[in-house]
């Protein structure tokens, strides 16, 4: 799968053919369709693996609401560096599903939970009464997303990005969690 991931990443779905991704996984075409079934079984399965492994994590953690304003804090903070990880260490794969537009499985689900969650969180004043808990979930995903696929652009300007720069990441983080969690104004 890993060579269907690359070469679909880099040549798009149409651009690339089983014969060409079985000789770079050093595997038989017929392989492939014992797994797979056919190129697009390969493609649906890297889309699968990929979105349960994004998922993981983040899903277990909206699983069970905050009990506390720093629980609220600390879950959003392992949300959004467990997500950002997960993009980062799928880059390859990624990019096959920016490229092909691809709707992730199981992203609905997490969509759904994340609001719940915020809205929660809402509910028990450990965030502001008016924020929009489905544009707050949907900016988290945004902010991860391109940051992981305008980081080779984005290294050409500040020659660090999160992807191979562990500091630059951090501060990445930590300054879009403090945007989050805090705004840019102080309206206390």
């Amino acid at each position: 799968m890993a060579s269907g991931a690359l070469l679909f990443g880099d040549k798009g779905f149409s651009g690339v053919s089983i014969r060409e991704i079985c000789a770079d996984a050093q595997t038989s075409v017929g392989m492939v369709h014992h797994h797979f079934g056919n190129k697009r079984g390969l493609f649906d399965a890297i889309v699968a693996l990929f979105s349960a492994d994004v998922f993981a994590v983040p899903m277990v953690l909206l699983s069970k609401m905050s009990t506390s304003p720093e629980d609220f804090s600390t879950r959003i903070e392992m949300l959004f560096e467990s997500t950002l990880d997960a993009y980062i260490s799928q880059r390859a794969v990624f990019r096959v599903i920016v490229r092909e537009q691809v709707l992730l499985p199981g992203l609905d689900a997490y969509v759904a939970r994340l609001v719940s969650f915020l809205d929660d969180a809402k509910e028990k004043g450990f965030v502001r009464e008016e924020l929009d808990s489905a544009m707050v979930g949907g900016w988290m995903l945004d902010r991860i997303c391109n940051q992981v696929q305008f980081a080779p652009f984005i290294d050409r300007v500040t020659g660090s990005t999160v992807i191979d720069d562990p500091e630059y990441k951090s501060r990445w983080c930590v300054a879009n969690l403090d945007l989050l969690l805090h705004g840019v104004t102080d309206r206390g």
